[in-house]
């Protein structure tokens, strides 16, 4: 059997996403995150499409979600702790926060810079030109001479792949 086309998510997507968002806003108490959280399933499910059509796609969805939210309270114990070890580090040694965060702000820009070095050439592109431009997905895609579905994986893709070198 064949995937699901873009359109399928989309429309189950779009069926569930704010039963989605208050699920998220529950299990996190911020609603920010909830939405970045949200949007961060719609890009998963267009990066990895079922190959074969799903019975209950608002399962699918959901199970998506809580994965994301899981990850994320992992990811914020994770840094809780490393905050409470720096503040610990700044009680002993005296040394000034400002520094140590200058510091952190520094080896982010570089991991940033080192990721974007690495990324190919259709992904900066289709970056560029949907996150800091604000152009429309079907007007990169007419633009680029691409399909639609291209422009969101290849974008997907691109989100992925600077948000997991980040948290290395």
């Amino acid at each position: 059997m064949s995937g699901m086309t873009t359109e399928e998510l989309e429309r189950a997507f779009k069926a569930h996403a704010r039963e989605l968002r208050v699920f998220l806003y529950r299990q996190l108490q911020s609603t920010e995150t909830a939405a970045d959280l949200t949007q961060e399933t719609w890009l998963r499910m267009l990066d990895q499409r079922p190959r074969k059509p799903v019975d209950n796609l608002r399962a699918f969805i959901f199970r998506i979600g809580r994965n994301l939210a899981i990850d994320h309270l992992r990811s914020r114990m994770s840094r809780e702790r490393h905050d409470q070890g720096l503040a610990y580090l700044f009680e002993v040694t005296g040394e000034s926060p400002e520094l140590v965060d200058s510091v952190a702000a520094r080896q982010e820009l570089e991991a940033l810079d080192a990721a974007w070095q690495r990324m190919d050439e259709p992904a900066k592109s289709i970056f560029l030109m949907c996150r800091l431009q604000g152009r429309a997905h079907k007007e990169v895609a007419a633009e680029l001479g691409v399909s639609l579905s291209t422009v969101e994986k290849t974008l997907a893709t691109a989100l992925d792949f600077l948000r997991r070198s980040l948290q290395r």
